[in-house]
């Protein structure tokens, strides 16, 4: 029997993926943004930190590092993971125990989306306080072996990408800054040089099991040293350098169509070698501080996650982390030694008034300056330890949607370091309400833990195993509207309560010049505030953000217990605004463009600047941030040394 064949002509289905991404688990506080996006922002293509700083309430500690501070909180509270992997030290010198710095190690080519979540996150993410930045990288491509090569003033790269076997793709980089090479025919001496390489290799196991392995490492070196003016002589000199990697390899499993399951084993290792040292009058060196410290944290995590119905959805994880904690450190003591002055050298040195000092000595590079006497011989400290011990963290949630318009979160993380026996239980609870086809009520809570940073766990004292981890309890609530398809405004309220912060014992005193060691849990605070973002997508031409936040941030002064004394915290910047802005115009939409462009002319000219090319885009950024508190200090030039009176009200000033 013969078939014949008809033809079925059905209804079309269009599927149409909206402006705006939604981070897994995010409800309140989120941003997502991919390759383009980065691409475009005047900052994202040479640092991402600095552009999660066009947020409302996002800001760094000064202008020379990208660390991430939010809402009023403190160095070394967010959490940067890449591809499942968590890497302590992203980026270029940075300050042990925090992870922020000058330079991102992170090629950008190499990003695909960010996460960033700037507070009340789920429970899939702990031991961290603040903010989650979560990264995803791009594979290399697979139909053929492709090189760049780049070149500018910051320094020389180069990148390759490219099938491996017929299953997989390679995708490496390699970056050196020639900064000294260029700045030091100027006559500066403090020129950083810097090397980074990253690399990520996927290969696909089957159609639904994939292995990735990932590579991001640095070497730094700076030498630091006085230009020899009356002020800085006899200062500190400073040789740093620090190197470190991590390597790992992750998992995925789709294990079915309802469910993913996730897993990654890597290392982290990072070693801080610094000398700081005073040259002498014959310029031989006076080493009076060394630093030799090495940080080992490998780790083996999990991650599964298993839509039960359209509605319902489990997850859960474990984190296993070893830490390896070898720190060599010596403090020889600095003495305290009474300065004589005078303004030539045929003049006796002596002690002198300020006024003296600064008419007569303050810009005077003839001035002499001699030591008169030793007041107080300093008091040397030095530390030689090895430690190592186990830090864990479980946690499991739920997202439910019990309504159409109803979506919940609700999680709970178990962690516990093995050093100290402080275990902690983290609830979490998300909540999300549409109140119409574009306006949503948002809000989250929980109770966040952070543990003491390695170098105060590996103090030597006797108190390290009395440390507790610190924590917040932070609440989020926030109106999400959609304008339009391209334009969404959010407002938002936040509160962050701190309690069981580590504080040096010497900060619990009224004496400013004590230098007693050690650390305690006598740290408290709050902060609170209201948040406006605005983002138009691109689309026609324009994109934008504008974010505006109002915050206080205090503590509660440590040096008074129980009387509830509230100074500002020193990231307390009160109002913080930006605006971003962009233009571009795509030539190849345009026939006159495509008729032109294989023109023999057009292809002479197409060297010469500002001459079309497929794509024109100009962007601009403006920020304002509030004045930064701080305490007034008195120097005493005497004995060279700044001071603060005893029971001075802290960060009264900006």
């Amino acid at each position: 029997m013969a078939l014949e064949a008809t033809v079925l002509l059905g209804e079309g289905v269009t599927i149409t993926a909206g402006f705006f991404e939604r981070a897994k688990d995010a409800v309140v506080s989120t941003r997502t943004v991919n390759i383009e996006e980065i691409r475009s922002d005047p900052v994202g293509a040479y640092d991402i930190f600095r552009m999660m700083q066009a947020l409302p309430s996002v800001v760094s500690g000064a202008d020379q590092t990208n660390e991430i501070i939010i809402r009023g909180g403190h160095p070394g509270e967010n959490l940067f993971v890449m591809d499942h992997l968590e890497i302590p030290y992203p980026n270029h010198y940075s300050n042990q125990g925090l992870g922020g710095g000058p330079v991102t190690m992170v090629n950008t080519a190499f990003i695909d989306r960010i996460d960033f979540y700037a507070g009340a996150f789920s429970a899939r993410y702990g031991d961290k306080l603040s903010s989650v930045m979560d990264v995803t990288l791009r594979e290399g491509r697979r139909s053929r072996h492709l090189a760049e090569f780049n070149l500018n003033m910051a320094g020389a790269g180069l990148l390759v990408e490219g099938p491996f076997t017929d299953k997989g793709s390679y995708l490496a980089a390699l970056n050196r800054s020639f900064l000294d090479l260029v700045i030091r025919q100027t006559g500066l001496m403090a020129v950083p040089q810097y090397w980074t390489a990253q690399a990520k290799v996927a290969y696909d196991l089957d159609h639904r099991r994939k292995l990735l392995f990932n590579f991001l490492g640095g070497i730094d070196a700076i030498v630091i040293e006085e230009e020899g003016t009356p002020q800085t002589r006899g200062a500190e000199n400073v040789n740093f350098g620090s190197n470190q990697y991590t390597l790992g390899l992750t998992y995925k499993d789709l294990f079915s169509q309802n469910g993913y399951f996730l897993a990654s084993l890597n290392q982290s290792r990072t070693r801080f070698d610094i000398d700081v040292y005073k040259i002498l009058a014959n310029s031989e060196r006076d080493h009076y501080f060394d630093k030799d410290d090495v940080e080992i944290e490998t780790t083996l995590k999990g991650d599964w996650f298993y839509k039960l119905n359209p509605s319902l959805e489990l997850g859960g994880g474990l984190n296993l982390k070893h830490v390896a904690l070898d720190y060599h450190d010596r403090y020889a003591g600095e003495p305290l030694i009474l300065y004589g002055y005078a303004p030539d050298s045929q003049t006796t040195p002596d002690t002198v008034s300020w006024e003296y000092f600064r008419d007569n000595i303050l810009n005077n590079r003839g001035a002499v300056v001699v030591p008169l006497d030793t007041l107080d011989d300093g008091d040397p400290w030095s530390r030689a330890s090895r430690i190592g011990f186990l830090k864990t963290g479980l946690y499991g949630q739920v997202r439910w949607q019990p309504l159409p318009r109803l979506a919940l979160v609700i999680g709970g993380r178990v962690e516990h370091v093995g050093l100290t026996g402080a275990a902690n239980f983290s609830p979490r609870l998300s909540l999300s309400y549409s109140l119409s086809d574009r306006l949503k009520l948002n809000t989250s809570a929980g109770r966040y833990y952070q543990s003491p940073y390695y170098d105060q766990l590996n103090s030597g004292g006797n108190e390290t195993g009395d440390l507790k981890n610190y924590y917040a309890d932070q609440g989020v609530l926030g109106l999400e509207y959609l304008l339009r398809e391209d334009l969404r405004a959010t407002l938002e309220v936040y509160g962050k309560t701190y309690d069981d912060m580590v504080i040096p014992y010497a900060s619990t005193t009224l004496d400013s010049s004590d230098v007693s060691g050690g650390w305690v849990n006598a740290g408290a605070g709050r902060s609170y505030g209201i948040e406006l973002f605005i983002q138009k997508k691109f689309s026609s031409h324009w994109y934008g953000t504008f974010s505006y936040s109002r915050s206080v941030a205090e503590g509660i002064d440590p040096r008074y217990p129980g009387e509830d004394r509230t100074y500002h915290w020193d990231y307390d910047f009160g109002d913080v605004m930006s605006l971003i802005g962009g233009y571009k115009i795509r030539y190849m939409d345009y026939d006159w463009y495509r008729h032109v462009k294989g023109r023999f002319w057009f292809r002479a000219l197409s060297w010469l600047p500002f001459w079309p090319a497929d794509e024109f885009e100009m962007s601009f950024r403006a920020r304002y941030v509030g004045g930064r508190p701080y305490t007034p200090r008195v120097y005493n030039h005497n004995v060279r040394r700044w001071y603060t009176y005893e029971a001075q009200e802290w960060n009264t000033e900006r």
